[in-house]
């Protein structure tokens, strides 16, 4: 089923908004967008993909960056950034993880991206659904 979203995180100075494929399944919950980075020369494109049964969140981005990130409230996660300049590996520390449901139409992940100098980035990234 096609969805409009609006997309809200720390790393963007406004929502972005756009239409997702959206499939809520028994066991997994997909969401499947493109987006046009500023810089980019072609649409980076995102599937999001919830594990209703150990509560894990994938996102897999592919385009001129290409990353997978694993967001576990049970554990430190390690993802990987692909750039034209080489790869980037990054620790995950997910604090949170809210589902859609009947009370909210919003999906939401509290986390933390592990820097090598031993300092930590708070994040939160947003997906409503409008």
């Amino acid at each position: 089923m096609r969805r409009a979203i609006e997309i809200t995180t720390s790393a963007y100075d406004k929502p972005y908004i756009t239409n997702c494929m959206y499939e809520d399944g028994e066991t997994f919950l997909k969401l499947k967008w493109k987006q046009m980075h500023e810089g980019d020369h072609r649409e980076t494109v995102y599937d999001l993909c919830v594990d209703k049964e150990t509560g894990v969140v994938t996102i897999n981005r592919t385009g001129e960056i290409r990353s997978i990130l694993k967001f576990d409230t049970s554990k430190k996660t390690m993802g990987v950034f692909k750039t034209p300049y080489g790869e980037i590996t990054i620790a995950v520390i997910t604090h949170y993880i809210n589902m859609p449901s009947v009370l909210t139409n919003t999906f939401e992940i509290g986390y933390d991206i592990c820097h090598d100098d031993g300092k930590n980035e708070r994040n939160t990234f947003t997906v409503k659904l409008v």
